[in-house]
């Protein structure tokens, strides 16, 4: 257990191993010539569908390569910028007060599941389309995603020691919650 333990607790050992599977899947495909599907191709063609639609000429590419793109950006970053909230805000039973009206709030939580549902019919349609998509949506998300991690971390410090004081076992020793915080004060 102390192996499992942690790697979920030490971020850069789970994101090592995630990139070796990751590497792992992508060998294991290529050996059963996943690479040379159709799938695999670039650009319009006769095989290429979206939603039962011939993605056929450059025009309807471009058209799609757009979308996929735009829509992934707003997507993520509308992922980032309302889930924390939700989970932070709505969800945690410690926060106690509301920026917004209840009727604002619940607006706002059911907006995000009617988009994410929707939105999901177009996402799955996509990924099955071909591997062209899959990487305008990938650099949808690393340029998103810079900029929203550096929105959280803007005003965090880097300190590994407080870090892990904080962990689950410092917790449990503690018999006074409120005098550890003292001490970091």
């Amino acid at each position: 257990m102390y192996i499992l333990d942690k790697i979920f607790d030490d971020k850069r050992i789970a994101s090592i191993i995630l990139t070796v599977w990751l590497l792992f899947v992508i060998i294991l495909l290529s050996y059963l010539d996943v690479m040379h599907s159709t799938f695999m191709t670039i650009g319009p063609s006769s095989h290429t569908k979206f939603m039962t639609v011939s993605i056929d000429s450059w025009h309807k590419w471009c058209l799609l390569t757009g979308a996929t793109f735009a829509n992934t950006c707003i997507s993520d970053f509308m992922a980032d910028a309302i889930t924390p909230w939700i989970q932070n805000t709505i969800q945690d039973h410690k926060t106690k007060y509301l920026p917004y009206s209840k009727v604002t709030s619940y607006l706002i939580v059911q907006s995000w599941c009617i988009y994410c549902n929707v939105m999901s019919i177009f996402a799955i349609s996509l990924i099955t389309t071909q591997i062209d998509f899959l990487f305008v949506r990938l650099l949808a998300d690393l340029s998103t995603s810079t900029f929203t991690t550096f929105k959280f971390m803007r005003h965090k410090v880097v300190d590994e020691n407080k870090y892990n004081y904080w962990n689950e076992e410092k917790l449990k020793e503690a018999d006074n919650p409120a005098q550890l915080l003292q001490e970091f004060e």
